[in-house]
Order: structure tokens, then C-alpha cells, then sequence
């Protein structure tokens, strides 16, 4: 009998765990094998930050400031998960050129990594503005990417598809695939 009780533990502690981590507002970073009997464990934060701000460089140069309502900081992980977030990204010369916003995301500093999800809008300081669910940004390619439906709007023109590669300026757009748009002034939707 204790065998079985002991079984029905885990595994409900195992179910538990799945469904704190998938289904709970802020998210868990979960390791295997960590010596405990479920053979999970997740993992603390470092660090808990309310109302923060991060800002990543690329040698002098201040690249990204992100700024979020909360944050929890995983030393042992590199990885930085954060809430409500507003991004801002600088030039070479630290002017502003454009600003993103996301429900959530992470940061991996050593390597100048930052991922973005729900609700992205990116707009630049040409008022070009960018619509999608998921995005990645690597400060030393300067590229950001998705491989999710995007919509971009610019000077009453849209385009919109699947999958994106640009640069933070949204200057220089590959639109990966099935691309439509409506210009303005046009008929109709081009493809």
C-alpha cells in the first residue's frame, strides 16, 4: 500500500508541477535529474525585480534597454524572464530608433539575446509599425526574427505573411512567406 501511495505522490506532484509551470502567470524554469524523487525540479530565481530595467551593450555602446513590470533573474541559466515588457533600441550614436512591446519574454545576456511573446508591436521612429505574437532579437546579427504571422503597416501600406527577418529599423524586410498586402491608393491586395 505505501508503494502505491507513494507512486500516486509522485505522480501527482509531477502533474502538479506541469501545470503550475504551463498554466501559472509567471513561468518556471524546470531542470531534469536534480537528485529529488520526481526527478524534476524547478529551479528558483536568483534574483526578483519589480518595476526593472536591463540594458544590454555591445562594447560601449548601449544597444537595448528593456524595461519590464517584473522580472526574475536565473544566474545558473543566463536567462532573464520578464513581464510586461517595453524594449527601446539605440543606434551607434545612442539615439532611439525604435520601441517594442510584449506581454512577455527573455533575456540571455552573455550572448545579447532577447525573445518577445504575445501581442509584439514594434514601431521605429519612422512610424513604421510591426504586428506579431513571437519575436527574437540578436544584437550581434542586429536581425530580428519570427517565423509566426507578422503585419506590418507603414504610410497606410500593408504587408503581412509568415516568418520575418529585419533590421531593428524594420528598414530591411524579408517576408518569408505567403506575403500580401494592400497599398494605398491600390486596388486591391497584392501578392
Amino acid at each position: 500500500m505505501l508503494k502505491s501511495t507513494s507512486r500516486a505522490g509522485i505522480l501527482c506532484a509531477c502533474l502538479f508541477s506541469l501545470i503550475f509551470v504551463s498554466c501559472g502567470e509567471k513561468a518556471q524554469i524546470q531542470t531534469a535529474g536534480s537528485g529529488d524523487s520526481t526527478g524534476i525540479a524547478i529551479s528558483r530565481p536568483d534574483q526578483q525585480i519589480r518595476n526593472a530595467r536591463i540594458s544590454l551593450y555591445e562594447g560601449a555602446n548601449k544597444t537595448t534597454d528593456v524595461q519590464a513590470e517584473y522580472i526574475e533573474k536565473y544566474e545558473k541559466y543566463d536567462s532573464t524572464l520578464a513581464w510586461k515588457l517595453n524594449v527601446y533600441f539605440f543606434d551607434d550614436s545612442g539615439k532611439q530608433i525604435s520601441q517594442l512591446v510584449a506581454d512577455s519574454g527573455f533575456v540571455r545576456e552573455s550572448i545579447n539575446f532577447m525573445e518577445v511573446y504575445g501581442h509584439v508591436v514594434v514601431t521605429t521612429e519612422d512610424s513604421v509599425v510591426l504586428y506579431t505574437e513571437q519575436l527574437a532579437h540578436n544584437t550581434s546579427k542586429d536581425l530580428i526574427e519570427t517565423d509566426k504571422f507578422v503585419k506590418i503597416i507603414q504610410r497606410g501600406d500593408t504587408i503581412q505573411g509568415y516568418g520575418l527577418e529585419a533590421d531593428r529599423r524594420l528598414r530591411n524586410i524579408k517576408i518569408k512567406k505567403q506575403v500580401s498586402g494592400t497599398l494605398q491608393g491600390s486596388d486591391g491586395i497584392i501578392e
